[in-house]
C-alpha cells in the first residue's frame, strides 16, 4: 500500500506540473526512442545484408576457369590437356573437402513467349548447381537428374523474367521458344534480396533462365560449353583447404598441367560478412553513445526537478516525520517518484520508437520488426538513470529533521 501511494503521488506530481514534467522527461523520451529505432534499424539492416549474402549463394564456393599455364614446360604440353570437361568431376567423387561440383554454361539467347521476345542470359546447369548456390524455386521445381540425363527440353525462369513474360499468370507448364527450340517451363526462381546486396550476377540470374547442361551443350556447341565450374567446400571455413584440393585434383585430371585457375569466392564472402559485423557493431556503439548522452541529460533533469519538488514540499516532509514517518520511508517515497518519472518517459519514448519503426519498415522488403533487445535495453537504461538520479535528492529529503522542515 505504501509503494502504491508513492506511485500515486508521483503521477499527481506529473499531472500537477505537466509542462515541467514534459521538459524533465524530454531527454529520457528522446533517448529511449532513439535506442529503440536505431537498434531495430541496425538489426534489420544486418538481417537484410545477411539475407542478401545468402542469396548470392557463394558461401564456400570455388570457381574454376580455364587459364594458360605459367610454366613454359607445361605450356609446351598443353595439347595433352583437353581443358575443363564434365568428366573432370569424377576426380572429385568421395572427396571430404569438396561436397559438390557442377559445370556451368553461360551465354545469351533469344526467348519468345507468345508475342513477347527478350534477349536474356541463359545458364546450362546440372542438378548440383541448385545445391551449390542454394537456389530454390517459388513455383514448380528446379532442373533434376532426369532432365539432365534425358536431355529434356525444360527450363526454369528467373523471377524477373517470369514477370516480364507472363505477368501474374502461372507459367508452369507453359511453352516458350529459346533459340528455335520449344521448351516447357517447369519452375520459377526466387526473388533475390538486392536491397543492400546488389550484385550483377544476381540481376542476370533473376532476368535469365536455366536449362539442363546437356541440352545447353547440344544447343550451343560442345567445344565451349563449359564457361566455368562451380565447386562447394564441405564447410565455408574449409574453403582454403578446398581450394588447394581442387587445384591438385584438376592438375591430376589434366596430366599435371595447371591450366585451371581456382577463385575462392567463398573466402571473399566470409571476409565481407566479417566487415558487415564490424561496421554495424561500430554504428551501434556510436548511436548507443548518442542516445545514452540524451538519457543522461534526462537524468540530470529528473535530479533537478526532484530537488525542486523537495524544496516545495518541505512542510509535507516535516509533517510526515512528526507523525512518525521514518527516514527510510521518506527516502523510498522520493526514490519511487524518481523511478516513476523515468518509467513514464521510457514508456512514451518506447511507444514513439515502435511507431517510428513501423513507419521505417516500409523501406525494408522483408519488413522491420521492433528490436526487443533494443526496447528492453532502452527501458532498463532509462529506469536505471531515474534510480541513480533520485538517490541523492531522496537521501537529502530523508535526513531532514522535522523541526527544520516544518520551519522552512
Amino acid at each position: 500500500m505504501y509503494i502504491n501511494e508513492s506511485i500515486r503521488t508521483s503521477f499527481e506530481e506529473v499531472k500537477g506540473h505537466p509542462l515541467r514534467s514534459f521538459f524533465t522527461l524530454i531527454g529520457v523520451i528522446l533517448g529511449t526512442m532513439a535506442l529503440v529505432v536505431v537498434l531495430s534499424v541496425l538489426d534489420g539492416v544486418r538481417a537484410a545484408v545477411t539475407e542478401g549474402l545468402n542469396d548470392l549463394g557463394l558461401d564456400g564456393v570455388l570457381v574454376a576457369t580455364q587459364k594458360t599455364p605459367t610454366n613454359p614446360m607445361e605450356r609446351s604440353k598443353l595439347h595433352i590437356s583437353r581443358g575443363l570437361r564434365v568428366e573432370d568431376g569424377s576426380f572429385f567423387t568421395g572427396n571430404d573437402l569438396i561436397e559438390a561440383i557442377s559445370p556451368v554454361g553461360e551465354t545469351r539467347g533469344v526467348i519468345t513467349a507468345g508475342k513477347l521476345t527478350r534477349r536474356v542470359p541463359v545458364y546450362g546447369v546440372t542438378p548440383e548447381f541448385a545445391a551449390i548456390k542454394n537456389r530454390r524455386t517459388t513455383a514448380g521445381r528446379f532442373i533434376t537428374d532426369r532432365d539432365y540425363n534425358g536431355n529434356a527440353p525444360v527450363c526454369v525462369l528467373g523471377f524477373k523474367l517470369k514477370e516480364q513474360l507472363f505477368g501474374a499468370a502461372d507459367p508452369i507448364g507453359q511453352r516458350v521458344n529459346l533459340g528455335g527450340r520449344r521448351m516447357t517451363v517447369v519452375g520459377v526462381g526466387t526473388k533475390f534480396n538486392m536491397e543492400f546486396v546488389n550484385d550483377d550476377d544476381m540481376r542476370k540470374e533473376t532476368g535469365g533462365l536455366y536449362i539442363p547442361f546437356s541440352l545447353y551443350r547440344d544447343m550451343f556447341g560442345k567445344a565451349h560449353a563449359i564457361s566455368y565450374v562451380l565447386a562447394k567446400a564441405a564447410a565455408p571455413e574449409k574453403s582454403i583447404e578446398a581450394e588447394d584440393e581442387a587445384s591438385r585434383l584438376y592438375a591430376e585430371a589434366h596430366h599435371g598441367i595447371h591450366d585451371v585457375g581456382i577463385e575462392n569466392v567463398g573466402k571473399e564472402i566470409l571476409r565481407e560478412r566479417g566487415k558487415v559485423v564490424v561496421v554495424l557493431r561500430n554504428w551501434k556503439i556510436v548511436f548507443f553513445s548518442i542516445a545514452g548522452i540524451s538519457l543522461l541529460i534526462g537524468g540530470v533533469g529528473i535530479f533537478s526537478v526532484l530537488k525542486i519538488s523537495i524544496s516545495e514540499r518541505l512542510f509535507e516532509i516535516g509533517l510526515r516525520k512528526s507523525l512518525g514517518a521514518s527516514d527510510a520511508e521518506i527516502f523510498v517515497q522520493f526514490l519511487i517518484e524518481s523511478i516513476t518519472l523515468s518509467t513514464v518517459g521510457a514508456a512514451i519514448g518506447g511507444g514513439l520508437g515502435c511507431l517510428l519503426v513501423r513507419l521505417v519498415a516500409t523501406k525494408f522488403p522483408a519488413g522491420l520488426p521492433v528490436s526487443m533487445s533494443g526496447l528492453i535495453t532502452a527501458t532498463t537504461f532509462a529506469v536505471a538513470i531515474g534510480l541513480f538520479a533520485g538517490l541523492y535528492p531522496s537521501t537529502v529529503a530523508s535526513r531532514l529533521s522535522p523541526v527544520e522542515a516544518l520551519r522552512a
